[in-house]
């Protein structure tokens, strides 16, 4: 149940960091936020390993873990949210997070069961049905008018509706490399390994891009709520997220970790003041049935 655990608590850990960073949206470019959240974790993750498991473990770690640690890296942090940001420019985030958040898990658990030798049971596939129900009736399109607050073209959404499937399969490969990368590598390492990969990916594009979409510059708390975002997804979350992969799976550990719209929806309400609607709590019920078949 280690596993198990560890995913349900990553998916918590992101609900918390995808509320902060909601509310920060509006204040950053998408590139700069995410080398911020990348900063944010990397320092936190940076001063854990003198402590544990010690800094001789990033150079016990294997060439090939290494190697498979910052292909996954580049792959999912880097050009997979990149590709993300871009599809959000093209279709409303309503249709682009359940589609994300359905795809994903889908993809990884066809990739772990073909590539990764993991098992495929009838709980699993029940479970992971499921899942993706209740996740599409809580973070899906409400409606024509919902779907789409600003009237698309066919091509534009379907550019839209591709990239986000590419930026799927993307993190699929990541997850796969990240279960390879894994084997006789600490978490803590491994994040040690993957996040400063992913600043240096990064700074060359949040610099390197045009000024505009933000009126004015963040305030100095706001700064400190992009990092702490960070620490909290990509530094906890990131940690407890390979945990999981660890001794899930990664099928599963990406099915439950999907869960995170079920977690955030209290914090939604509470921080954001965004309504519970009845469609909201049937999804929810989905959710946690299908979490029963997983665990």
């Amino acid at each position: 149940m280690t596993g198990e655990i560890s995913a349900l608590a990553c998916a918590f850990t992101w609900a918390m960091s995808c509320t902060l960073t909601k509310s920060l949206a509006p204040r950053f470019h998408p590139l700069t936020l995410n080398l911020l959240r990348c900063l944010g974790a990397s320092f936190i993750i940076w001063a854990l390993i003198p402590f544990y498991p010690g800094v001789q473990s990033l150079f016990q770690a294997r060439p090939a873990s290494v190697i498979f640690l910052i292909a996954s890296a580049l792959l999912g942090i880097c050009v997979g949210d990149t590709i993300y940001i871009q599809a959000l420019k093209i279709i409303p985030v309503t249709l682009a997070f359940p589609l994300a958040q359905a795809s994903m898990p889908v993809f990884t658990l066809i990739a772990a069961v073909l590539f990764l030798g993991e098992p495929f049971t009838g709980g699993l596939a029940m479970g992971t049905a499921l899942v993706i129900g209740g996740i599409y009736l809580i973070a899906g399109p409400q409606g024509p008018a919902a779907a789409f607050p600003r009237p698309p073209t066919q091509q534009g959404n379907g550019r839209g509706i591709g990239l986000i499937l590419i930026a799927s399969v993307l993190w699929t490969f990541s997850i796969s490399f990240l279960k390879l990368g894994l084997q006789g590598v600490n978490p803590v390492t491994a994040n040690g390994i993957r996040l400063p990969v992913s600043c240096l990916f990064l700074i060359p594009l949040a610099f390197g891009r045009k000024a505009t979409g933000v009126s004015s510059k963040p305030a100095v708390r706001e700064i400190f709520l992009g990092a702490l975002s960070g620490a909290l997804s990509f530094g906890l979350g990131g940690v407890l997220f390979l945990l999981s992969i660890q001794y899930a799976g990664a099928g599963k550990a990406t099915v439950l970790t999907s869960c995170a719209p079920l977690f955030g929806l209290p914090l939604s309400a509470l921080f954001l003041e965004e309504r519970v609607t009845l469609r909201i709590r049937w999804g929810t019920g989905l959710v946690v049935a299908g979490i029963f078949f997983l665990l």
